[in-house]
């Protein structure tokens, strides 16, 4: 049982029209009403008070009470409404906690709301995905998540992986119930398939969410002065990068980060690749190749007037998803424009400097916008650490299959599948390490 209370702003502490500060636990009332004139009666109301400390008026607020199990916590829970100044803000924090509360750790609201059940493990880490949302996709998945549509993904999972369990069980255990419906070895070998294939379908899903969630990662890549960095200023529409004549003028990473309504781009504008001799140059072209290993994506830029294609430097970037870009494109006729497509019609043409990049900006979407994966209602995860729990779930199952395909006995084949059991019960919460869940809810911010 949880026995203290904690306080914290569920807004900044800021100059602004108003904040609110939140109290959860045990003693939330007795301690609000050591500040007020007439104590406020146990039950859900909404009250305006004078907050009095040291019999000093500190502020006119509005409280909200909640009633216990009935609040987002599961426990008593005040909320007040004050002005936003920052020094009243933190005269009522100061007055509440020399009361008796104890300033909440970041998270804290929401991990007590975990530990009393009110909201599982999925629904925890979605409501901070939603805060810290960057595009519309990454709101809307993470508005669904903390409702319990993957709550009851989840537990079908759980429901058609205990069928299978149970029925194997049965085998071993009343070996002599052989004619058992769904207990033969070839139902039981189509039942784990089909099982590890819902998974995998599953798991594909949330990948492909997670990158429009967490941002993908895009280097900006060519030879020097092909307009690196007029393409990244243009996507950013701002002069994040320094545009000049001169070869080699990009000589660090620079960064940017721009959202489009399903997936955001974590832009990097990387040093000009060639053979140099100038120091400074060097290590900015060795940053560049670190930055490419790490890349989602890579924009390989080229020049309308020189059109190096560097086979060899493209051929180093097989395994990374390309796309090739012919700059400065205001100096092409159209003839010569599709000379250039007949050798690969891939690339796209663009002209940062008159700010003519929808074609680029139209084959990224059609790369990695992937908000048709919220369409359909099926369980679709976008935190990596979920990701990787139910891949887990899969791996055991996987192997569950083959052995069961090998002809290990039942009794083993089961201890995989137990496996993979404990791992969905990780996945929603309901069984866990306290070092792990403390390390979750830190991530949140202060008050929620």
């Amino acid at each position: 049982m949880i026995i203290d209370t904690i306080v914290a702003p569920a807004t900044n502490i800021a100059q602004q029209a108003l904040a609110i500060i939140r109290v959860s636990g045990i003693d939330a009332f007795n301690i609000i009403n050591q500040l007020l004139k007439k104590p406020l009666k146990k039950q859900r109301s909404v009250n305006f008070c004078d907050i009095i400390y040291q019999d000093r008026l500190l502020d006119q607020v509005v409280i909200t009470t909640f009633i216990a199990p009935k609040s987002f916590t599961g426990e008593d829970t005040i909320e007040i409404n004050c002005h936003g100044g920052v020094l009243v803000t933190k005269q009522i924090l100061e007055a509440i906690i020399n009361a008796g509360a104890r300033m909440a750790l970041p998270g804290e609201f929401s991990q007590r709301a975990f530990l009393n059940n009110k909201i599982n493990l999925l629904q925890a880490e979605a409501i901070n995905d939603l805060i810290t949302a960057k595009n519309l996709f990454a709101s809307q998945l993470a508005v669904r998540n903390m409702s319990k549509k993957n709550n009851i993904g989840v537990k079908n999972i759980k429901v058609k992986l205990l069928d299978i369990i149970s029925r194997i069980q049965t085998s071993i255990d009343y070996p002599e119930y052989d004619d058992i419906d769904g207990s033969s070895n070839e139902e039981l070998l189509n039942s784990i398939d089909e099982l590890s294939k819902i998974i995998k379908t599953i798991i594909f899903k949330s990948r492909l969410a997670n990158q429009s969630v967490s941002g993908i990662q895009t280097a900006l890549v060519g030879s020097t002065n092909v307009g690196k960095s007029s393409i990244l200023n243009c996507l950013l529409n701002e002069d994040k990068a320094i545009v000049s004549s001169e070869a080699g003028t990009t000589r660090d990473l620079v960064e940017g980060e721009i959202s489009f309504a399903n997936f955001t781009l974590k832009l990097i504008d990387t040093a000009g690749i060639r053979s140099t001799e100038n120091k400074i140059e060097s290590i900015g072209i060795q940053k560049s190749y670190q930055v490419l290993k790490e890349a989602d994506l890579v924009i390989f830029v080229l020049d309308a007037q020189s059109l190096k294609f560097q086979d060899e430097f493209l051929t180093e970037l097989k395994d990374k998803t390309v796309i090739t870009v012919v700059n400065k494109s205001e100096i092409l006729t159209n003839q010569e424009k599709q000379v250039i497509l007949k050798k690969n019609p891939e690339i796209v043409f663009c002209s940062a400097i008159n700010n003519e990049i929808d074609e680029l900006i139209n084959k990224i979407k059609d790369k990695y916008d992937h908000g048709e994966v919220i369409k359909s209602d099926d369980l679709v995860l976008s935190n990596i650490y979920h990701i990787s729990l139910l891949s887990k779930v899969e791996n055991k199952i996987e192997i569950a299959y083959n052995n069961f395909k090998s002809g290990y006995p039942v009794d083993i084949i089961n201890v995989d599948l137990y496996e993979a059991w404990d791992n969905l019960n990780v996945l929603l919460g309901e069984s866990y390490d306290e070092e792990i869940i403390d390390n979750i809810f830190r991530k949140y911010c202060l008050g929620k």
